[in-house]
């Protein structure tokens, strides 16, 4: 028999159990055709017209006695299934939680926005009794879904119940339950899952009729991973259509609905992946909908909500040329320091900073960041000023756009890129080229080699880490509450926050000036806290802290002597800030400051630290590779290498600890400003 590839047959074959079939003889092996499943259908696979942004969560827990195995219970589950909860939230990472509890009707409910809201989440969570009476299931979970409303969330339900409802009120049916959520968006799905108990028939045919739930029935005293058993609609961030991973088995058919430019590369799942094509006319963050059938009969569709990062023509192989396109930052916000150096090797960070549009929710800030970016954002209450600090993880590709989370709103931040990626060349016929020209350039060098050999040039010494800051030694306080900084015959803006204090020194990236505090009220710019060894003037008054001085005033700002040095002989890495420590991570030296980290592998041999990062101040500090540890091996005068546990002074010959503080002799060029 030929099959056809219409209709593509799974050979299985199946061995019975060991033993005999009737009549002592020897049961011959059993031989199944079972169909795989068709590709959904393209009505299924529907792309929402406003599609959601955010995930959220909706837990619905029943928060009754049986849950701990009083009364009626059969098992003490309940620690297990918060562990459980709490494990999907780590592993899904939503930007938003909703804990809705029941026992005789709704109990609490209370929402938390990632990952701002995070340790308050594992708090009321860890408290989280189950000391209720009675399950009135449907009207708890009704009266929960009722003011839920779809908006720019992606939202997945997870019910967990060890019971059966026991609502004595009839009017609470299963499907007048799940007929409640009826503010949810197309994509949201809802999962029953009954723990230890079988689900109730009408509960079964009101999860079939819904068109958005499904439920499943789990063996008494077993809590299953969550993400398995209700995995819901994916959401996610493209940033190498050529490989796409997916939970889904080899072989799944895929449906794909996108905009003109964007296809599938292969029909199916292989190794794990889809493949996509992205037409070079693809812009930044367009939507697609990938879909694959139910892994069951009687289950829910498997759907993924992807958003482009664009591209130029890309292919399963991704042979062509490929470089992620930079996201326009949506209107409203304002990146305050755009020289961040944002090309990293790996193990390096960069802190983007930004100013929030007015009115935007400052309590639910998150992040979408690319494959190989790991980030953080750091804001403070009340201010509008937010950090963003990515750290490019080992072996990372081409980085990417990330995309910072605020409210209802995904803003795309500046692109971060990855030293040494390279980009394929545009045609084919260059690398025909390429090849002859290296086949040349090999065959005449070989007949030259005898000739003579030239030795070899000295590798240009690396880029440096951080922009060196400039100096200033000024600041002007515009009538338009507006900030200059001056310094040797230049004036640049300084965008500082109008509503909460600010360090000058980190925002104008400006180390000598670090901890001289300033933040404007009523009373005009108000100095909040002058270091010790930093003179602020207005005209020949010397200003105090606590005083403040009008719109239209030029401040003088001087280091008070040999203490500080505005121009500490750092280099290339004075943007880092200082004080600098010197950490040690196997044969990687990381040198950090308040503002960046440079990493640094060493090579064999010994290495001057100075002469590699191109500092003067950090000329003569000499370390070597030992084994799997770095040998301190010289130091030169006036610098002393701290351990950072107990404060004490390294001597060459020691090994260095993971952390160590810099500090240099007090003279006129100790560069050790904060």
């Amino acid at each position: 028999m030929r099959l056809s590839p219409a209709a593509l047959l799974a050979l299985l074959v199946g061995l019975p159990a060991p033993g005999l079939a009737q009549g002592g003889v020897e049961a011959p092996p059993r031989v199944t055709l079972q169909r795989l499943p068709a590709a959904l259908p393209p009505q299924q696979c529907r792309l929402p017209g406003a599609p959601p942004t955010r995930t959220r969560v909706v837990f619905v827990l029943d928060t009754s006695g049986s849950m701990r195995g009083i009364g009626d219970g059969q098992a003490d589950i309940f620690g297990r299934v918060k562990a459980a909860v709490n494990d999907y939230v780590r592993s899904e990472q939503p930007d938003r939680i909703e804990l809705l509890t029941f026992d005789q009707g709704l109990r609490s409910r209370r929402g938390y926005d990632l990952p701002a809201e995070r340790s308050r989440w594992n708090t009321d969570l860890a408290a989280l009794r189950a000391d209720g009476r009675n399950t009135y299931l449907y009207r708890s979970l009704g009266e929960g879904l009722a003011p839920l409303r779809a908006g720019d969330f992606l939202t997945t339900v997870l019910v967990l119940t060890d019971g059966t409802d026991n609502d004595p009120a009839p009017d609470w049916t299963p499907a007048r339950a799940l007929a409640a959520f009826g503010g949810r968006g197309p994509l949201d799905t809802l999962h029953y899952v009954a723990l230890g108990t079988p689900l109730p028939p009408g509960a079964q045919e009101a999860l079939r009729a819904s068109g958005y739930a499904q439920g499943v029935s789990l063996p008494v005293g077993e809590v299953p991973v969550l993400a398995r058993v209700a995995p819901g609609t994916g959401l996610r961030t493209v940033t190498d259509p050529a490989r796409l991973p997916l939970p889904w088995p080899d072989g799944t058919p895929l449906t794909l609905e996108a905009p003109a430019g964007v296809s599938l590369a292969r029909p199916a799942v292989e190794g794990g992946e889809a493949a996509l094509r992205v037409g070079r006319g693809v812009t930044p963050g367009t939507p697609a909908l990938l879909c694959a059938p139910a892994p069951e009969v009687g289950g829910l569709p498997r759907r993924v909500l992807l958003w482009l990062g664009g591209g130029g023509e890309t292919t399963a192989a991704g042979t062509a040329s490929r470089l992620p396109m930079p996201m326009a930052p949506a209107g409203g916000l304002l990146w305050l320091n755009p020289g961040a150096d944002r090309h990293l090797r790996p193990g390096e960070q960069v802190t983007l900073r930004y100013r929030l549009p007015a009115g935007a929710a400052r309590e639910a800030l998150g992040l979408r960041l690319p494959s190989g970016l790991a980030g953080e954002v750091l804001s403070s209450a009340g201010s509008r000023e937010v950090a963003v600090r990515l750290t490019l993880a080992a072996g990372a590709g081409q980085a990417g756009v990330p995309q910072l989370l605020v409210g209802g709103q995904a803003f795309a931040l500046a692109p971060v890129t990855a030293a040494g990626a390279a980009q394929a060349p545009a045609r084919a016929g260059w690398a025909v080229w390429a090849g002859l020209g290296l086949a040349l350039a090999v065959l005449v060098g070989g007949g030259l080699w005898g000739v003579g050999r030239r030795p070899r040039r000295a590798a240009p010494p690396p880029p440096p880490a951080h922009p060196a800051p400039a100096a200033v030694t000024g600041l002007e306080y515009t009538p338009d509450l507006a900030l200059w900084l001056l310094g040797e015959g230049s004036r640049r803006p300084l965008a500082a926050p109008l509503d909460a204090p600010f360090d000058l020194g980190q925002l104008a990236r400006v180390p000598h000036l670090s901890g001289l505090r300033l933040a404007q009220d009523a009373g005009g710019l108000r100095v909040l806290r002058v270091p010790a060894d930093l003179e602020v003037s207005a005209g020949a008054r010397r200003l105090r802290e606590g005083e403040a001085v009008p719109p239209g005033t030029r401040l003088g700002l001087a280091v008070a002597g040999g203490v500080r040095s505005p121009h500490p002989p750092l280099g290339s890495v004075a943007g880092l800030g200082l004080p600098l420590a010197l950490h040690a991570d196997g044969v990687t030296l990381r040198l950090s400051g308040p503002y960046g980290e440079h990493a640094l592998t060493l090579a064999p041999g010994l290495t001057d630290l100075g002469g590699r990062l191109g500092a003067p101040a950090l000329a003569g500090l000499r370390v070597t590779v030992s084994g799997p540890r770095v040998l301190l091996a010289g130091l030169p005068a006036g610098l002393t290498l701290r351990r950072a546990a107990d404060g004490a002074a390294l001597r060459p010959g020691t090994y260095l600890p993971p952390a160590a503080w810099l500090e240099w002799a007090a003279s006129g060029s100790r560069p050790t400003s904060g």
